[in-house]
């Protein structure tokens, strides 16, 4: 499974096979000048993830009513949709809200309690954890959304078995 966490700026990336964490990373997008340059990374992005990786869902993180005013992240939003549909995956999108309970079995928890529950299961995030300063920390929260948003995919699967 490819997870993702959308971003202006940042790609939170992903990949889980049942409940093991396969590879994560925070994609940079450089490229900002104009939209079209923005969208084509994105799905250089994409296109190396799905080469190197036997994908079979993807599962995005859903971006919030406030944040759909941007319209260059509902770009990036609907160019991951249509990668993902071209290589005849599934996209399934999953809310903070879906993340705080799935996690924490709270929805009013925080996104960081959330993401720090994560922990436990995948220990080898720890180094990402609590960095030195706030631009380390928001940087690696688009991993932590990105592993969030799968494990909570997992967990809805688990649980309907």
């Amino acid at each position: 499974m490819l997870a993702i966490a959308p971003g202006k700026r940042e790609l939170g990336i992903a990949i889980l096979t049942d409940v093991d964490l396969v590879y994560v990373s925070v994609k940079t997008i450089r490229h900002r000048k104009s939209k079209k340059f923005l969208l084509d990374e994105v799905t250089g992005i994409l296109q190396k993830l799905f080469e190197s990786f036997r994908v079979t869902i993807v599962v995005a993180k859903a971006i919030s009513q406030y944040q759909k005013l941007s319209p260059d992240l509902e770009g990036i939003v609907q160019r991951i949709r249509l990668e993902s549909e071209k290589q005849g995956l599934q996209v399934i999108d999953i809310t903070l809200e879906e993340i705080k309970f799935g996690l924490c079995g709270n929805g009013k928890a925080t996104e960081k309690r959330a993401f720090e529950t994560l922990l436990s299961s995948y220990p080898e995030l720890t180094r990402y954890w609590n960095r030195p300063n706030k631009w380390q920390n928001d940087y690696y929260a688009f991993l932590f959304s990105a592993v969030a948003t799968g494990a909570v995919y997992l967990k809805t699967l688990s649980e309907t078995d």
